[in-house]
């Protein structure tokens, strides 16, 4: 196993394994390059005819070539890791690197993972040119997600370790596909970067990724849009709480012409009926004594405005009470008991000299 180290990621990678039965020179001055053309199909086609799990075969960059290829490529001792270059015909611009998964195909067919297809604009049945390929080992790797439910995954440190394990290189502008949980992710190549510098003039920029450490970097989804941040928003002074304040808003002037003893008025009293809790008849209040006749006291006479003499004697005033009333002053009547009676009590001249030294003024006679 290798391991991809990544800002915040590592992912392992596979030990690439040559076919069984082939022997492959490892040696680093291959002379002769193989190439070829084939017309190319998806390994859907290929799984539905054998019956087999398409999943492996979609979702890697390795393709599936035919038996005689094999041979080809062990009589020119193409190094290990077979690396091989795609292109279209109708459009040169247009070039994946791949690696190689099987030499089962038919004669002068080729299988591709259907991405493949759809990065170089090729159909069923399309001729393609395939040229083995030495290209170095990557440095660096810039990815862009093609939607932003990629980054929603909770742990994407899984996702790659185990996608990147069917990948053998990476090529500058294509997308390749993964699938984690029953979903399809496209992955952008922005940009590559190989241990040994730059990339010389017309080289194509491609890396692999096979028994090497590469520094991963994301780029920003391609269909993430930038939240727009509206400013703060200032609330009106109308629902302000400081304009409620009656510092700012002082309070009405009263009016003046108006009744107050109208908010006033006495609330009307219960007029239910009420009951004991034990069950027992409510008592009635007693009667009030004042409303047998007498507003004041018992029934005992009382005396109002009674003025008091020299020596301390009583002159004059009203008595009330009593079973009736009596009214006087000096000169008076006295109702009581349903008699009348008339009394002249005169006051004496002591008293009224004794009053009259304080007034200043005439006698009263």
């Amino acid at each position: 196993l290798c391991l991809l180290f990544c800002e915040g990621l590592c992912c392992v990678l596979p030990r690439q394994r040559a076919p069984s039965g082939v022997m492959f020179s490892f040696g680093m001055g291959a002379s002769r390059r193989f190439q070829d053309s084939f017309r190319c199909h998806s390994v859907s086609l290929l799984a539905a005819e054998q019956q087999r799990d398409p999943t492996r075969l979609e979702y890697s960059d390795k393709i599936i070539l035919p038996p005689s290829c094999l041979e080809k490529l062990a009589h020119l001792e193409i190094q290990y890791p077979m690396i091989f270059e795609i292109t279209n015909p109708r459009k040169v611009q247009h070039r994946l690197h791949c690696g190689v998964l099987e030499f089962i195909a038919q004669e002068g067919m080729v299988y591709l993972p259907y991405w493949m297809m759809e990065n170089m604009h090729l159909n069923e049945g399309d001729i393609i040119h395939l040229k083995s390929a030495t290209i170095g080992k990557g440095a660096y790797v810039k990815l862009q997600p093609q939607t932003t439910d990629f980054i929603k995954i909770s742990n994407p440190k899984a996702v790659l370790e185990q996608s990147l394990r069917n990948f053998s290189a990476l090529t500058k502008g294509e997308t390749f596909r993964i699938l984690y949980n029953k979903r399809k992710y496209d992955i952008g190549v922005v940009e590559v970067r190989a241990q040994g510098g730059p990339f010389p003039p017309g080289a194509p920029q491609a890396i692999c990724i096979i028994e090497t450490d590469i520094q991963l970097d994301f780029e920003a989804p391609a269909d993430y849009v930038e939240p727009t941040r509206s400013p703060p928003s200032i609330s009106p002074p109308s629902t302000s709480p400081l304009q409620k304040s009656p510092i700012l808003n002082p309070l009405p002037p009263p009016k003046l012409d108006e009744d107050s003893s109208d908010e006033e008025q006495a609330k009307p009293s219960f007029t239910g009926a009420g009951f004991r809790l034990d069950g027992k008849p409510i008592k009635q209040p007693k009667p009030n004594a004042a409303m047998n006749g007498s507003m004041l006291g018992n029934g005992q006479p009382v005396r109002l405005g009674v003025r008091i003499g020299a020596s301390g004697e009583i002159c004059g005033g009203q008595t009330i009470g009593g079973g009736g009333q009596a009214l006087g002053g000096g000169r008076g009547q006295s109702l009581g008991g349903g008699d009348q009676a008339q009394s002249d009590a005169p006051a004496s001249a002591a008293a009224r000299d004794y009053w009259a030294q304080f007034s200043g003024g005439q006698k009263i006679g």
